[in-house]
């Protein structure tokens, strides 16, 4: 509920375009959780660790590390910390993916295994 729109491009309802918001909190959610029917949303927690619950299991987002959590998925968030701030990222036009390696191959810096899933 600590959640600012700061400016956006494009719909929800066209997919097509995407939001910036600033996150703000001091509460965990109990007993609740969050579903976002819009698009995919790219977590950067800028201060206080995040714990995120989703369907599929639990992650646990430090500063300067990023969380996806796609359209369609339900999830709470804990705070270890007892306090957050951060920016969301939320893309209405497809979905998140790695890039591909290109021309560096295998010194490429956003390989699968670099990543941690629930």
């Amino acid at each position: 509920q600590g959640w600012t729109t700061y400016c956006g491009a494009g719909s929800p309802m066209m997919k097509s375009g995407m939001a910036v918001h600033l996150y703000n909190c001091n509460a965990d959610m109990k007993d609740q959780a969050f579903y976002n029917s819009d698009g995919d949303l790219l977590i950067v927690p800028q201060e206080g660790a995040l714990d995120v619950r989703t369907e599929f299991g639990s992650m646990r987002v430090f500063p300067e590390q990023i969380c996806v959590v796609q359209r369609g998925i339900k999830f709470a968030v804990t705070l270890p910390d007892k306090k957050a701030r951060g920016y969301i990222c939320e893309l209405f036009a497809g979905h998140y993916n790695l890039p591909d390696l290109g021309p560096i191959g295998s010194n490429g810096l956003a390989n699968p295994r670099d990543f941690q899933t629930p």
